[in-house]
């Protein structure tokens, strides 16, 4: 019977030794492969939860509206084909950063769906750009966009106080990178910064 006891008591310990090994390598410690030299932007440090998921809705929120847009107002297949997939990434990010605003530690308010003044000026803009600058202003404008929330994922997937927040940071950043690769490679050289 002692012996019984021991086993299972050795046998929890090292399942509970797996479970925490595995919760830990799941875990983004470093994520992506881009610097702050690739993306032309350095991550933001020190975001609380609420400013972390506020910045995030923000990018996803322009990133789906501009791109539902473009597929509209394309000229070109190969824009409208990476505006579908920023759009169905970008609905897949935001889902997953409101399922994690709240857990049995704490709850973080929804972030607003208005978009910032800043990102409504650019949307507007893109609105009324003539159909034969639109491609080259949208996928400029996502750039922009994801630089900005690159910086804003690296920094709260380094430093980030919250665990589910952090997790989605560490997740979200190679998206967006690959998301920055394949929308600098639709656009003409000269208006490419990578």
């Amino acid at each position: 019977m002692k012996h019984n006891v021991f086993a299972v008591l050795v046998g929890t310990a090292a399942l509970g030794a797996a479970t925490i090994a595995a919760a830990q390598s799941t875990t983004p410690a470093t994520t992506g492969s881009y610097s702050s030299m690739n993306v032309g932007a350095a991550p933001i440090h020190g975001l609380d939860g609420p400013a972390f998921s506020a910045a995030a809705s923000d990018a996803n929120g322009f990133q789906i509206a501009a791109s539902r847009l473009s597929l509209t107002r394309s000229q070109r297949s190969d824009v409208k084909d990476y505006a579908r997939r920023i759009i169905s990434e970008s609905q897949t990010s935001q889902q997953t950063l409101m399922a994690s605003l709240s857990n049995d530690q704490r709850k973080i308010a929804r972030p607003s769906t208005r978009l910032s003044a800043e990102r409504a000026s650019m949307l507007k803009m893109l609105r009324s750009t003539p159909r034969g600058s639109f491609d080259n202003l949208y996928l400029t404008q996502s750039a922009q966009v994801q630089q900005g929330n690159w910086a804003t994922y690296k920094g709260y997937a380094e430093d980030g106080a919250d665990q589910s927040l952090k997790q989605v940071a560490g997740n979200g950043v190679p998206i967006i990178e690959q998301q920055l690769q394949q929308g600098s490679a639709l656009l003409p050289s000269s208006l490419s910064a990578n």
